[in-house]
């Protein structure tokens, strides 16, 4: 079922979390600048909430001293109480697991706040650019910037050691740039053919076919896909009005092993809502996925969904599309490289960058050119190459 992004009434801000355990006693958690995070266990919510007060109050009366604290412990605190209210629970995620993978247990991670000078932190940069690419390193002196940012306002530092710390540049990084995978013309027209033969015989193994085709023809994002409803699908005049997105979120109400659920969200981008049209194999495929929610008798508000009518998750994607691949005889690529796919395609027909990049949902064209324009350029020139 689909969850929302805040289906339980948010604590006020500095006043910590509270979670109710498997063996119905309660965990209570608060983090305060200055000072190692806080936890206590009790047998009922009040008294949780009253021991988390008194270390609020103890904190403020100075009765218990201000520890050297260690910048990963300052970076948990500024995570939990300074961005975790103010960003969407999908990019809360990806900044913690920045956190979590490149800084905590780095050395930069292990100095004290006081200590930490520039050199700290370029250090971790050039040692990060041997193996991450820009956009990851960036990803690291972005987060580090914003916390340290924080903290001389709050004046718990004296001076951001970022400001003096170099980035690479791009073209000087060892690591070589993700190569783009696409499905040829010929390949798409062996999954359409899985698609056909799925319709005519009925069979139930490869329904999700049709997804991937729409994917294919309209360039959507796999969430948005997900996402997509009925009420946002005109068949008639052949549109489809983006406004949702899924995505997978760690399920922080509960407190031992990690688990991961679906939530539905807004667009990643502001230039992410808008409407896409559809071509004859977008149109045929959404009416085939009606169809088969009709023969089936299957309820659903979304487009694409499980048998009891439910949003798919990202998680399962990969494994539905390996089967479907399999069975078109075509070797395994991403989900995303069905996107990649129509936005070559619109670009090696001649369309212009500017109407592509609409039609993706690019927050800029720059991003639609660096992506995929300098792409076209470089298979030209291998082209030129083979026949000189």
């Amino acid at each position: 079922m689909e969850e929302k992004e805040t289906t339980k009434k948010r604590r006020k801000k500095g006043a910590g979390s509270i979670m109710r355990k498997a063996n119905g006693t309660y965990l209570g958690r608060i983090t305060i600048l200055g000072y190692e995070p806080f936890s206590c266990t009790g047998a009922t919510k009040k008294e949780v909430e009253r021991k988390l007060e008194e270390f609020k109050i103890r904190t403020l009366k100075k009765e218990i001293i201000p520890q050297r604290i260690f910048v990963s412990s300052y970076i948990e605190s500024w995570l939990e109480n300074v961005k975790k209210p103010s960003l969407k629970a999908s990019s809360f995620d990806r900044l913690e697991r920045t956190y979590l993978t490149q800084i905590k247990d780095s050395r930069v991670g292990r100095c004290q706040l006081g200590n930490i000078t520039s050199m700290d932190v370029q250090g971790l940069i050039n040692e990060k650019s041997r193996t991450l690419s820009y956009s990851s390193l960036k990803k690291i002196y972005e987060l580090l910037n914003g916390c340290f940012e924080y903290a001389v306002i709050c004046r718990e530092m004296d001076f951001n050691p970022v400001r003096a710390v170099q980035m690479p540049k791009k073209e000087n990084l060892n690591k070589k740039e993700k190569q783009m995978s696409v499905f040829s013309k010929e390949e798409l027209v062996r999954i359409e053919d899985v698609a056909a033969i799925t319709y005519q015989s009925g069979e139930v193994r490869y329904k999700h076919v049709w997804f991937f085709i729409l994917l294919a023809n309209t360039g959507l994002r796999a969430g948005e896909a997900i996402a997509l409803t009925w009420d946002n699908v005109d068949l008639e005049k052949g549109f489809i009005y983006v406004r949702k997105n899924a995505s997978v979120v760690q399920d922080r109400s509960h407190d031992s092993e990690k688990r991961y659920k679906v939530i539905i969200t807004t667009v990643k981008t502001k230039n992410g809502e808008r409407v896409v049209p559809c071509n004859a194999k977008a149109k045929q495929a959404l009416e085939w996925m009606r169809s088969y929610q009709e023969t089936h008798h299957i309820k659903s508000k979304y487009v694409d969904c499980n048998d009891k009518g439910e949003l798919l998750s990202q998680q399962t994607l990969p494994k539905i599309l390996k089967a479907i691949l399999f069975a078109a005889n075509v070797p395994y690529r991403s989900v995303h490289s069905f996107r990649h796919t129509f936005a070559t395609n619109l670009i090696q027909a001649g369309v212009d960058v500017k109407v592509v990049s609409q039609l993706l949902g690019h927050s800029s064209v720059k991003i639609t050119y660096d992506t995929y324009v300098h792409m076209g350029v470089d298979r030209a020139v291998e082209a030129v190459a083979r026949i000189g």
